[in-house]
């Protein structure tokens, strides 16, 4: 059995804008739309102004240990701010730091539970320590709040997938494509998950859909192998 793609990888970094729950274009990359009202002006400590922007700019350079510094020196004059704490999550998720990671997550979501962004990395951190019931939960709420995102949908079914749930994945697979009908690996990983249940034929149109959408693709190859086993 071929293996299915991987989940997008469509996180919410610091300095991104917040999505606006608008169906993003079909031949777009898998993210969200990026677009978002002008930010409500409010004063801040200059202190936590330079912190942020700072540790911002820090995790662009990939210098993550700064980062870490500044979102922490943020925090200490903004302790429930979720955007810093989000921001800070994903710094300790990029140094390896997982667990603490999920924690700033959750804590970020707790405290704004219609943020998109932290039930989303949230998601994306738990499925990482294969926390499937977790990651599931939390890919369902960011889809509840952003229902047109073909990432959060299918991230969703893969998660499902990879919890061995294909009853529950296939028809999410299906709601993925359904957005995003121009993402063939959308296709290929459907095909795998129907094979995993049972659903050869079934298996056998997606296999070949992806084929048809992706003939050029690194693993067409091994793809048309595969299929030709299954006839």
């Amino acid at each position: 059995m071929l293996q299915s793609t991987a989940p997008v990888d469509d996180r919410a970094r610091p300095g991104d804008a917040a999505p606006i729950p608008t169906t993003p274009a079909p031949a777009a990359a898998a993210t969200p739309a990026a677009t978002a009202a002008p930010p409500v002006a409010r004063v801040e400590p200059v202190q936590f102004l330079d912190a942020t922007r700072r540790g911002t700019a820090d995790f662009g350079n990939s210098d993550f240990a700064a980062a870490r510094t500044k979102f922490e020196q943020a925090l200490k004059n903004k302790p429930d701010d979720p955007e810093i704490i989000n921001n800070l999550g994903l710094t300790l998720e990029r140094m390896g730091q997982i667990d603490a990671a999920i924690e700033r997550f959750a804590q970020a979501s707790q405290i704004d539970p219609k943020s998109w962004a932290y039930h989303f990395n949230l998601a994306h951190a738990s499925a990482g320590r294969q926390d499937w019931d977790r990651a599931i939960a939390q890919y369902r709420a960011a889809r509840d709040i952003f229902p047109d995102d073909y990432a959060t949908q299918y991230n969703l079914a893969m998660t499902l997938h990879r919890k061995g749930d294909e009853v529950a994945a296939i028809p999410e697979f299906e709601k993925a494509i359904a957005l995003a009908p121009s993402e063939a690996t959308f296709h290929l990983s459907l095909a795998a998950s129907l094979e995993k249940a049972g659903r050869r034929a079934d298996a056998k149109k997606e296999y070949q859909t992806y084929l048809d959408m992706a003939p050029n693709a690194a693993d067409a190859d091994a793809v048309r192998t595969h299929l030709q086993g299954l006839s």
